[in-house]
């Protein structure tokens, strides 16, 4: 059904674009038991796509980058009203207008079948956007299963990075030590955040006794540190795209006794609620103890910002305003097809191995300030149509990777 059949009002955007207008729809029960299981059930099941309402959600606390996925000048008003919405995606190294109607999912009830605001139903950019991504991938069902990172890249042409934080790694006070700062360099750049704790192989999201849910994606939307009785701790400020209660219920929760050591002022200043909005804060320690991954999407030079003028037309401006920061990207499209450029990893014919591409960089630039007179490079690999080689069946992913070699200057 089209908004205007089942609303009186729908509206694009109500009050500017919230962290918290996108929830993730459920499926009734009756539908999912229809068309899916054919037996009795006790409890509602989601569309598995949290990792796109995690990322979408991470996106909305950039208004630079939103802009550009979410162009300006979109209504519900009659006299500009068509029915027709639009939407921009990177697609490995190039912005494209993805344009859908709105005709939308509903339940009998009139509810949304997916995407929402459940604050108030009027409000339609979410909903909107998710189809959009949903066309892009191929269909609603094309977005099952997926990573944070993937939709934050798809929204921003940003640079991924994980880490695991159940590794034998992980064990160590260093490793420790090396995540907090990640973290807390990652939000200062306003990098995009996420995290997660690794599914059970044959349970789909499972809630454990602390409020957390396995094989689910949150959002990361703040990293503050709070004086405390015991000095100063680190909290982190995550979001279930469930939107509900299922939150974390352990100490900093939404009515944790802990908060009693914490000023007035301070609380106020973080903006702590005891809403079930799915949003809750959590101490660093804990979050390092419970949580399995950690995504980064690190804006990169396709994500440094983009003005709209009043035409909805894009100019590329960075919004960093940075005088210091200054990129050069080369972005490069191979492939390695066998007897020609596919050399392998040089083990067992190492005599084929120098046939893999090969690119030659120069690093001729210092980091301003880098007092060991360091240059900064940044190297991202990523495969084509994973999703939907994972849609026919197929394993979704090869095994590939790059090698860095420092070359002799005789070579250069």
């Amino acid at each position: 059904f089209r908004p205007t059949t089942v609303y009186q009002k729908p509206q694009f955007v109500i009050d500017g674009y919230q962290r918290g207008d996108l929830d993730q729809g459920e499926i009734g029960i009756d539908q999912y038991k229809r068309k899916f299981l054919g037996f009795e059930l006790n409890h509602h099941f989601y569309l598995g796509n949290c990792w796109f309402i995690a990322g979408a959600g991470a996106v909305t606390l950039n208004p630079d980058l939103l802009q550009r996925v979410v162009p300006a000048n979109q209504s519900f008003d009659e006299n500009n009203y068509s029915g027709i919405f639009h939407f921009r995606f990177w697609v490995y190294g190039q912005w494209y207008d993805v344009v859908i109607d709105d005709q939308l999912p509903f339940h009998t009830d009139g509810r949304l079948v997916f995407c929402r605001n459940k604050k108030d139903k009027n409000e339609m950019w979410a909903p909107l956007l998710e189809k959009a991504y949903a066309k892009l991938c191929g269909s609603y069902e094309a977005m099952e299963g997926g990573f944070t990172t993937d939709a934050l890249i798809d929204m921003t042409g940003g640079i991924e990075e994980a880490f695991e934080l159940n590794s034998t790694a992980a064990a160590t006070a260093d490793f420790k030590e090396q995540i907090k700062r990640v973290l807390w360099q990652a939000y200062l750049r306003k990098s995009m955040l996420g995290c997660s704790i690794t599914a059970d192989p044959k349970v789909t999201e499972a809630k454990l006794s602390n409020g957390l849910v396995k094989g689910h994606a949150y959002s990361i939307t703040r990293v503050a540190d709070v004086t405390t009785d015991v000095g100063s701790i680190t909290l982190i400020r995550c979001l279930n795209p469930w939107g509900n209660e299922t939150e974390w219920n352990g100490k900093y929760s939404d009515n944790s006794k802990a908060w009693d050591a914490i000023s007035d002022e301070e609380k106020q200043e973080l903006g702590v609620r005891a809403l079930h909005d799915g949003e809750f804060w959590i101490s660093f320690d804990d979050f390092y103890a419970n949580f399995h991954q950690l995504h980064i999407c690190h804006r990169g030079p396709a994500s440094l910002g983009t003005t709209e003028d009043d035409a909805g037309v894009c100019s590329w401006n960075n919004l960093f305003r940075d005088d210091k920061l200054t990129w050069q990207e080369e972005l490069l499209h191979g492939e390695w097809v066998p007897g020609s450029t596919a050399g392998g990893a040089g083990q067992p014919n190492k005599e084929k191995y120098w046939i893999n591409p090969q690119y030659l960089v120069r690093l001729n630039f210092i980091d301003e300030g880098d007092d060991e007179n360091l240059c900064t490079m940044i190297i991202a690999l990523m495969q084509k149509g994973t999703r939907q080689r994972r849609i026919e069946g197929l394993e979704g992913e090869d095994y590939v990777q790059f090698r860095v070699f420092k070359v002799r200057s005789l070579y250069c």
